[in-house]
């Protein structure tokens, strides 16, 4: 939440969170990672963007309409990712990429009975598929009841103690990191490269 406030406020859409982009720091606080199709310039809360990229689960519906986007596809990818924390499952998923791109388009939102009346409605305002009925303003997500036990000036601060600290020795101790990625050997990445498709 206070990344994508960030970010949004520096005129950054970030257009790729999910569980894989967040990682745990060695004293426990959130670290976004991966920028590599985030979006500068979006100074204005009605800048507008029409590249198609985004991994697809997360993907809001008006980046899969193709006409414009703006902020509040991150806040889309943020109920996705919140949904998915609580369920176990992205809320539209299917194997079956273009099934889901129409799950995501069209399905119903079905939350698990199990879910909290004020995280199912946090959820349900944050997974309405009009960007322009969508909640997307940080202090009335902030301010929502589903997150009342958070003190937000403290956890910025990070004065906030994390429920899990990883056990490593230190700030540069790769131990919790798959091998897969350890054993890669490092590639420089050609500057100015496109990693997402613009629409023509």
């Amino acid at each position: 939440m206070l990344g994508l406030e960030y970010l949004h406020n520096s005129g950054v859409l970030y257009r790729d969170l999910k569980p894989e982009n967040l990682l745990l720091t060695d004293d426990g606080h959130i670290c976004m990672t991966d920028f590599g199709i985030s979006k500068e310039g979006l100074e204005s809360d009605d800048d507008r963007t029409a590249t198609f990229c985004g991994t697809p689960e997360y993907l809001a519906p008006e980046v899969l309409e193709g006409n414009g986007y703006g902020k509040a596809v991150d806040w889309w990818s943020f109920g996705t990712l919140m949904y998915e924390m609580l369920t176990g499952l992205p809320p539209f998923y299917s194997q079956d990429v273009q099934q889901m791109y129409q799950k995501i388009m069209t399905a119903k939102l079905n939350i698990p009975k199990t879910i909290s009346d004020d995280a199912r409605d946090l959820l349900e305002k944050l997974l309405i598929r009009d960007p322009e009925q969508r909640l997307t303003e940080p202090l009335a997500i902030k301010s929502h009841p589903w997150f009342s036990v958070l003190d937000w000036t403290l956890l910025e601060q990070k004065d906030v103690q994390p429920p899990y600290i990883p056990p490593v020795k230190s700030k540069s101790d790769t131990s919790q990191v798959d091998p897969t990625f350890t054993s890669e050997e490092p590639v420089l990445t050609q500057i100015g490269r496109a990693s997402c498709r613009e629409r023509v």
